[in-house]
């Protein structure tokens, strides 16, 4: 026993068995942390690459109407949900309140108060990014992905330990962006509504790092597409929740009623949402309980 305890040790990451850094190592997580904006700040000149591909001129307006989709509102919270965006300063703060809110838009202030909530919570980083410095006008993304190839932005200097804390940044950061680009080939192209998305633990266990780095590695960090500048997390598991699952399930049932759990299934996938048929009939019966609910209220208030 103590054998095999000594033998899961040793193939366990060194920089994983310690619990305090050294100055060097913890220099290296600080550098792959920072966005390209940032070092390219701190450590000039830069290396350019060619990505005049993908335009990347895009307001603080135009980078959360893009993510807007992956909340899973409906059509009505959705131009609510518009509505709030368009109404945020350049430093951040909303320029309406819940009520006004409210009354543009016949709903309840609480209802109001929750998608101001939603807005601000789930895009809050991208909010910070846009907004932090007034002199930035466009996000700078830090990976060029097409689907074809991934190119990570790169910066040169002479010295020797900086260098070194950049490539291992660069290489990181290439890795990660590879194995997303190569399950996301048909995403890349348009082909798929949502992306194929990944942990962070299991980023971390095909790459043979730990968890934390990669969430270092994926904060704060904008990678260019063929879509436009989409966040680095956007592929990292925040976006496909119940609720879009759901909506996806019962637009396929409105189409065609008789599809089974198992093509339902397959065309989920084909669109990028990884689900099992198992869910897709939990979720269909919990759809066909609400259609029931609803006409047991329908036909109540009827008098029927």
């Amino acid at each position: 026993m103590p054998n095999s305890k000594r033998n899961n040790n040793s193939q366990t990451p060194r920089l994983e068995q310690k619990l305090l850094l050294t100055k060097t190592e913890r220099f290296y997580l600080n550098i792959l942390e920072l966005p390209y904006h940032i070092l390219r700040e701190k450590y000039l000149p830069v290396v350019e690459i060619d990505d005049t591909y993908h335009p990347y001129s895009e307001d603080l307006h135009e980078v959360l109407v893009k993510l807007l989709p992956y909340l899973g509102l409906t059509d009505q919270e959705e131009k609510v949900a518009e509505y709030i965006i368009y109404n945020i300063d350049s430093s951040g703060k909303l320029r309406i309140t819940p009520l006004e809110l409210a009354e543009k838009f016949n709903i309840q202030v609480q209802q109001a108060k929750e998608l101001i909530d939603l807005i601000f919570t789930e895009f809050a980083e991208e909010i910070q990014q846009n907004t932090v410095n007034e002199n930035l006008m466009y996000i700078e993304p830090d990976i060029i992905m097409t689907p074809e190839k991934v190119e990570v932005r790169k910066i040169e200097v002479k010295d020797p330990i900086i260098a070194k804390a950049l490539q291992m940044r660069e290489e990181t950061l290439f890795r990660i962006c590879e194995e997303i680009r190569k399950v996301n080939e048909y995403f890349l192209r348009g082909y798929r509504k949502y992306p194929q998305i990944f942990t962070m633990r299991y980023m971390a266990r095909l790459l043979g790092v730990h968890v934390s780095t990669i969430s270092r590695a994926v904060r704060n960090k904008h990678v260019s597409t063929p879509l436009g500048i989409l966040p680095l997390r956007f592929f990292f598991g925040r976006i496909l929740n119940k609720k879009i699952v759901l909506q996806e399930i019962e637009k396929l049932l409105k189409l065609d009623s008789e599809l089974t759990d198992a093509h339902i299934t397959l065309v989920l996938k084909s669109a990028g949402i990884q689900i099992s048929r198992r869910t897709v009939n939990k979720y269909r019966r919990m759809l066909e309980t609400l259609e029931n609910n609803q006409e047991d209220k329908t036909t109540s208030s009827t008098g029927g």
